[in-house]
């Protein structure tokens, strides 16, 4: 029967709490920078623990420890294969690699069931934090991405205006050294001037039809750009109305969606409040 006392509740309740701590990181928090910034923290972290290990004559808190460091591997693995979608294959490559690393550690164990001294475990530590710290600075300095929304002066509606129809291309630049995840800002289209002609008929009392328009955006979830390259996203529109077939309407970039129904009418294009819906406008 093992015998359980104090000291080994505590280092059980310490390696699953540091464990939990890390998984959630990695899996739950938005970080709001590159995923190497977010490996380099929980590389630092891992680093710590491994020095505990190294310095400690207590077994079980060195094997306590060990749990934390290949349980917090392995859901960091799991995270960056599912961040830039690698794919089963390397997915299933990459942790065959894991598994045979570590079979090759378990003969470098000594009596202790250390792997390097005290010391150099120390240094490892304070390497790594130097360079936690240097990424971090390079992440944070550098900026992140740029948004540039570039619109044709005019589109031309084919057929009913239910088929969509470019009107722009949205580049994202990332002017850093490390990926960067898209987070796109929220455009939207509505129609301006006076669209009365191609108002949908309705017989009295019913309320004239509104011309809709709305805006999309061809981005995919949690994309991201490599380290000073660029990705274009294409913008495309729907307009339904009345007697749209083959009309053009120029497109405008404006602060917000203008509040006019006189003169001709026009496409307007903006950045939508993150509170308001970015695809549906009526006039």
């Amino acid at each position: 029967m093992v015998d359980i006392d104090s000291e080994t509740l505590f280092n059980a309740a310490a390696a699953i709490v540091a464990t939990i701590a890390v998984v959630f990181f990695v899996t739950n928090v938005d970080f709001g920078y590159s995923p190497v910034s977010k490996v380099a923290l929980v590389v630092a972290f891992l680093a710590g623990v491994f020095v505990i290990t190294q310095r400690s004559d207590d077994h079980q808190l060195t094997l306590f420890g060990y749990g934390v460091i290949v349980t917090s591997v392995l859901a960091l693995f799991f995270d960056l294969t599912s961040t830039f979608s690698v794919g089963n294959t390397l997915t299933v490559a990459g942790l065959l690699v894991i598994a045979s690393v570590l079979f090759v550690l378990r003969g470098r164990l000594d009596e202790e069931n250390h792997f390097v001294t005290g010391r150099q475990a120390r240094t490892a530590l304070a390497v790594v934090a130097v360079l936690t710290v240097a990424v971090l600075a390079v992440d944070v300095a550098t900026g992140g991405l740029t948004y540039e929304l570039q619109t044709q002066s005019q589109v031309e509606v084919p057929g009913d205006g239910h088929e969509p129809v470019q009107v722009g291309t949205l580049v994202v630049e990332n002017p850093t050294p490390f990926p960067e995840r898209v987070d796109t800002p929220q455009y939207a289209v509505c129609t301006a001037g006076n669209w009365s002609a191609y108002r949908r008929p309705t017989e009295p009392p019913e309320p004239k039809r509104d011309v809709h328009a709305n805006l999309y955006i061809d981005d995919r979830y949690n994309d991201h750009v490599m380290g000073f390259n660029e990705k274009q996203y294409t913008v495309t529109l729907r307009i339904e109305g009345a007697n749209l077939t083959g009309e053009s309407f120029p497109v405008e970039r404006t602060a917000s969606c203008p509040d006019t129904e006189t003169g001709s009418p026009y496409l307007a294009i903006f950045e939508a409040p993150e509170d308001q819906s970015p695809y549906y406008y009526a006039v």
